[in-house]
């Protein structure tokens, strides 16, 4: 039993998925069908990750779910064919070979109910095993949880969510239904652990290089999962908008609502505005705000890097602080409109243009055999030369998301942004003409030490990596390079004009 405990610990810890048989790969490289083992989905993340948000948590013993039980639990083997198999949203994905698929972020967009159920049972199958399920209570349970999984603080996160309750609502159906009962008794774990489910995976790097709009990977992961729930849940964005709509335009937006008027509409719910305009999201001009510090101590910036609870919290604080803040809020609102136009106008071009540049130097590399220390290098012997093979396989690792990026920039920058005396206007302090220049420079180091980061290797996921303190500190020497080259000078500006909270 230990035995196929460490198993699924190992599985669940891991940032890859294994099939049992060969899996459809798109020609597009955008989907990828098959079937997995149960003991694969057990513990793959499904809130709030770079691949998107499933709105919708398990809900108990209703009647589809009591139906999807009885099915895994009459018709085991039948089960794939049965039902309609599970959702997933992938970013960063490496596919080796037909059998395994390594990724970055995962998201269980749909079949969240269907893998609570399987994992509620093997749960209970294990206790049952160590000792009887009569009688069993909430702290018999939850010591027995703590017990094998507590050298995993990823796993306890995800089983904190199979509330005693909800465990309690099953075995309760087991008791009442003596045929039910029988087959779970006589059910043989290691089967029931490699019996298969239908899985469609979608890629999102892929999916999101054509796209016209530009979204991120958790924009597109969660439109994905709304789209395939059937459920009235509201994400977190929507509450915060709806809510402060009028008190954010009033006060945060208010310098940018007034420049931009109708050229660019501020997005206060994900997919609102459906009109083919320029547009927004209010995620989008918040988080940068975050990266000069304004609102929180230095190593709190690291931390909410590409996060969304934590930040519309922080702000929540702000509007109910504002006559407190008054003078920080101005500030705020003033460096909303800076940051989205140097993001526009500079970041964004550079960074794709960059991207370019970057696959065909990595692809070069990798033909020249400069690649070895890589974790790709035996990946790209196989290809036996092939650039188009090259080039597959190298993408993944030089695509980027402007939410890891852009923050370090703000927070390289912050200190020699400053206000025009005359007009109070907020500025960066250089010529349109040389503007540029100045963010390729640092756009490209930092963006270098993402790539490079990537190829040796992630101890943990990517969105750890760029929230830390370490990938913050890329681009100082460069930065400060710049300043002497540019006679740049800093400034206490944002220093003087802070309200922490954070």
């Amino acid at each position: 039993m230990k035995s196929l405990i460490e198993e699924l610990k190992s599985i669940g810890n891991s940032r890859r998925l294994s099939f049992s048989d060969d899996f459809y790969y798109s020609a597009d490289e955008k989907t990828i069908m098959g079937e997995l083992p149960f003991k694969e989905i057990l513990f793959l993340d499904y809130r709030d990750t770079e691949a998107g948000s499933n709105p919708r948590e398990y809900n108990g013993l209703k009647k589809t779910n009591k139906s999807i039980l009885t099915s895994l639990l009459a018709h085991t083997e039948m089960f794939r064919f049965l039902h309609s198999g599970i959702i997933v949203s992938l970013t960063d994905t490496m596919v080796s070979n037909k059998h395994i698929i390594e990724y970055g972020d995962c998201c269980l967009t749909n079949g969240n109910q269907t893998r609570f159920l399987v994992l509620i049972i093997i749960l209970l199958k294990i206790f049952s095993e160590e000792k009887s399920l009569t009688g069993i209570t909430q702290k018999e349970f939850n010591t027995f949880l703590k017990s094998n999984f507590s050298d995993s603080q990823k796993i306890l996160t995800l089983l904190q969510r199979v509330t005693y309750s909800k465990v309690s609502q099953a075995l309760n159906f087991l008791k009442r239904n003596n045929k039910y009962l029988k087959n779970f008794n006589e059910m043989n774990l290691n089967s029931f652990a490699n019996s298969k489910v239908r899985i469609q995976i979608n890629l999102i790097d892929p999916i999101l290089s054509e796209l016209e709009e530009k979204l991120d990977e958790y924009s597109v992961g969660t439109l994905i999962a709304v789209a395939n729930n059937d459920t009235q849940n509201v994400r977190v964005d929507d509450i915060f908008g709806n809510k402060y709509k009028t008190e954010l335009g009033t006060y945060i937006f208010k310098t940018f609502i007034k420049q931009k008027k109708d050229k660019v509409r501020i997005e206060y719910r994900l997919g609102e505005i459906i009109d083919k305009v320029d547009k927004v999201h209010i995620l989008t001009l918040l988080r940068p705000i975050i990266a000069t510090g304004i609102l929180t101590k230095e190593k709190k910036i690291f931390e909410y890097t590409n996060q969304r609870a934590p930040i519309y919290k922080l702000f929540e604080k702000l509007l109910r602080n504002k006559d407190k803040a008054i003078k920080t809020i101005e500030t705020i609102s003033k460096l909303s409109l800076l940051l989205y136009d140097i993001r526009k106008t500079y970041v964004e071009p550079l960074l794709d243009l960059q991207r370019k540049n970057f696959l065909r130097e990595y692809k070069g590399k990798a033909i020249k055999g400069d690649l070895e220390d890589t974790i790709i290098n035996k990946q790209i012997s196989s290809s036996g030369g092939n650039e188009e093979e090259i080039e597959k396989i190298i993408r993944p690792y030089v695509n980027y998301n402007v939410e890891h990026i852009f923050p370090v920039l703000v927070y390289r920058v912050r200190k020699i942004i400053k206000e025009e005396d005359s007009s109070g206007k907020m500025v960066f302090p250089l010529s349109k003409d040389k503007t540029p220049e100045f963010f390729k420079a640092l756009i490209e180091v930092i963006y270098r030490k993402y790539i490079e980061t990537k190829l040796k290797g992630l101890p943990t996921s990517l969105t750890t990596f760029v929230r830390s303190k370490e990938f913050y500190e890329i681009g100082e020497e460069t930065y400060v390079a710049l300043k002497h080259s540019y006679s740049l000078e800093e400034s206490n500006y944002i220093e003087d004009n802070r309200y922490l909270i954070g």
